[in-house]
């Protein structure tokens, strides 16, 4: 299968192993690639696949990066190592089952586009539901996106997604969060450019620990959408203002992260 699946992996010592026991024997079987992008560890990640699935699947591929560049730049450094028609990812915690990721591959048509597994769909299929509090946490940051951006997607944050790799290609040189906004900003983006974005419901199934600090994720996320939404509108100036002024330190952390996604070392 012309396919390869990227899963950021930071600190999942405790959950890489059942998620590599469910991926990897179908991904292999459908010769496809499973790409194990891990950033910043401070744990036994990368021994337990190095030691315990690389000799036994074929299909899997490790980058090693010593620094932390969050969800999206991991994200964003397998896309740009991949060399097949289709990419996808999903989230190393495993929520979404292999049957479910191959389902939505199977929704891609011929022409370029993404296809996005939701978890708020009336025909999504929840076993293991959220604790309410980041259920409620969900439906905020979704009405947010839907008032800033316009989307009418129920969930831009479900941890599976596929598409054409010359789709996340063209998209990736504007991205410019690689925290838990990446979701956001890559679909937003892929629109932006013409590309069709379809919804599927998926099924999924919450697992304990998550890296995903409420309150501080949460502002990170809400700065991000802000400065996105008015980087692409007539307001732009302040964001150009803010960035050479009170946000010039965090900008250039920023940019040093993405020299650091692009370089052809860390392999």
């Amino acid at each position: 299968m012309d396919f390869t699946l990227v899963i950021p992996a930071f600190n999942e010592a405790t959950r890489i192993r059942a998620t590599l026991d469910t991926y990897a024997p179908e991904m292999q079987r459908q010769d496809a690639i499973l790409h194990i992008v891990v950033n910043g560890t401070e744990d036994d990640t990368e021994s337990i696949i190095r030691t315990e699935y690389l000799n036994r699947y074929s299909c899997i591929k490790l980058t090693v990066i010593p620094e932390q560049i969050g969800k999206g730049g991991a994200l964003m450094r397998g896309f740009r190592d991949a060399d097949t028609t289709f990419v996808g990812y999903v989230d190393a915690d495993g929520s979404s089952p292999p049957e479910a990721l191959f389902g939505l591959l199977r929704e891609l048509s011929d022409a370029p586009g993404l296809i996005i597994g939701s978890r708020w769909m009336p025909e999504s299929r929840i076993n293991v539901p959220q604790p309410w509090s980041r259920q409620v946490a969900s439906r905020v940051f979704n009405l947010l996106v839907r008032m800033l951006f316009g989307m009418k997607i129920h969930d831009t944050q479900c941890g599976a997604k596929v598409m054409h790799r010359s789709v996340v290609e063209e998209a990736l040189p504007y991205i410019g969060s690689t925290q838990w906004a990446f979701d956001v900003e890559l679909i937003f983006h892929v629109r932006r450019m013409g590309h069709p974005i379809r919804e599927i419901p998926v099924a999924w199934d919450d697992h304990e620990g998550s890296k995903v600090r409420m309150g501080h994720s949460a502002l990170q996320m809400t700065l991000a959408l802000t400065r996105l939404r008015l980087l692409y509108s007539p307001f732009k100036g302040v964001v150009h203002i803010w960035d050479r002024g009170p946000g010039r330190k965090l900008y250039q952390k920023r940019l040093e992260r993405m020299k650091n996604i692009y370089r052809n070392n860390g392999k």
